[in-house]
């Protein structure tokens, strides 16, 4: 009797408010996985092209595995500008989605694609024009030149579909609608990994063009890629609800607003991929070997960092729409939690890389004496995961909260520390390459220290877009 009595006094009340309060939590790890992991799949995607490239590369020849990855790294600093132009645009998405101002987000939306298209072409032109002098005053190796020479002049044609693929991600990330990237990045990287190969190699009826079918085989990937967003958009989007597509004239203010974000991130891009190409740069001046031992490094690397790439714009779009939904006091609790779930997604990798690493490099090249040669860089790399984890997602929660240019201001103090130590290893010849590669720890170290000094002490709270 007396249980029932205790329990016809028992408020459920606090109790029902605590479980709401759970199911709408903002950063619960479903909602960050939600947006997250779709997030990995397509960049697992599209840096598996890039690894399918130096993969099938790799029999040709250490001129050619050198010269495709110069040209996917020269490729990568025009994508990335782009790329940090569209993160504004997906910042201030972010923010208005948060707000709950859903036609702001289409005028942006309308306004970034003319700037995004017209950006592509003229990146065309310019390239076309200016590539080859500056290999030159850059390479000694007349191969290296020959080979990012052939990649990139055919590469360089998908640029403009590239820019139109990266702002329907940024409108479907600042909307926190990633399902779609997963699936149409997946297929087009299955597409260009199968063209690839027949491109390569001349297999399936298909010419054989060497490293410049690796290029274009990506052109036409990512060609097919903007059609499918397109007709996705089209038919799935609540297009009157964001007013998209929706032209009256340019609106030079709406430009200016989304490069007054945007243009730090692109600074910040630039001097980024600018020094992980004076790297390689450097490391050419060791020889062909070390290069195309970088290369293939360079490929496993990235492929492992994707996660954690994409959990660092996940917490990016997260900490905008938390903001403009007026909940900043969830951010810190935001990049905690996301670091533990890259930790320990990152030392999985780590663990297997080391179990077979072996197994990994043989993916690339038979040549024993190569995986021998690589093995030392390849321990080093592997560990640095952890730190870029810690690293890399208190950044991108700083760009999150709008103040883009107190993010340029660690990345260019992070990348001066990084550059000053790879040329004091690269000016002696007798340095192993791995010591060049430590740099990932100086570089990572740097920024996660600045990264989450600001988080803590700064005043991100009062900052607007």
């Amino acid at each position: 009797m007396r249980r029932l009595q205790k329990l016809k006094s028992f408020n459920s009340k606090p109790l029902l408010l605590h479980l709401c309060r759970m199911s709408s939590n903002p950063i619960s790890l479903r909602r960050i996985s939600e947006i997250a992991v779709p997030m990995i799949v397509s960049g697992i995607a599209v840096n598996i092209v890039g690894v399918m490239d130096i993969l099938f590369v790799a029999p040709l020849g250490e001129a050619q595995v050198g010269g495709t990855g110069n040209g996917q790294i020269l490729y990568a600093l025009l994508f990335i500008i782009g790329m940090g132009f569209t993160t504004g645009v997906q910042i201030i998405i972010g923010r208005r989605n948060g707000e709950k101002e859903h036609s702001k987000v289409g005028e942006l939306f309308n306004q970034a694609g003319l700037f995004a298209i017209g950006f592509g072409l003229i990146m065309l032109i310019l390239t076309s024009f200016a590539l080859e002098p500056a290999l030159h005053l850059l390479f000694k190796s007349k191969g290296v030149i020959l080979y990012t020479t052939e990649y990139m002049m055919t590469r360089i044609w998908g640029l403009p579909f590239v820019m139109i693929n990266l702002l329907f991600t940024a409108f479907y990330v600042g909307i926190t609608k990633t399902k779609i990237l997963g699936w149409v990045t997946s297929a087009v990287a299955l597409l260009n990994v199968g063209l690839d190969y027949s491109l390569i190699y001349g297999s399936w009826g298909m010419p054989e063009l060497g490293v410049q079918g690796a290029a274009l085989a990506s052109v036409i990937a990512e060609a097919i890629g903007s059609s499918v967003f397109l007709l996705y958009t089209i038919s799935k989007v609540d297009r009157k609800l964001y007013g998209l597509w929706i032209f009256k004239k340019i609106e030079w203010d709406l430009i200016r607003q989304a490069l007054k974000v945007a243009g730090p991130i692109m600074i910040q891009n630039v001097l980024t991929v600018g020094a992980w190409f004076a790297f390689f740069v450097m490391i050419e001046n060791l020889g062909e070997r070390e290069l195309a031992i970088s290369q293939v490094i360079r490929g496993i690397y990235i492929f492992l960092m994707v996660p954690i790439f994409s959990l660092a714009d996940g917490t990016n779009t997260l900490t905008s729409n938390l903001i403009g939904a007026s909940k900043a006091e969830f951010i810190l609790p935001l990049a905690r939690k996301t670091t533990l779930m890259g930790l320990l997604g990152t030392l999985i990798f780590m663990l297997l890389l080391l179990s077979f690493p072996e197994t990994a490099v043989g993916l690339f090249t038979k040549d024993q004496n190569f995986i021998r040669d690589t093995l030392p860089t390849l321990y080093l790399t592997s560990v640095s995961l952890q730190l870029a984890t810690v690293s890399m997602i208190a950044f991108r929660a700083v760009s999150g909260t709008g103040n883009t240019r107190m993010a340029l201001k660690i990345e260019i103090i992070g990348l001066l520390l990084y550059l000053i130590f790879v040329w004091w290893v690269t000016r002696n010849p007798e340095n192993p390459l791995h010591w060049a590669w430590a740099s990932e720890f100086v570089y990572f170290g740097s920024m996660a220290v600045l990264s989450w000094f600001y988080l803590l002490k700064g005043n991100w709270k009062e900052i607007k877009v």
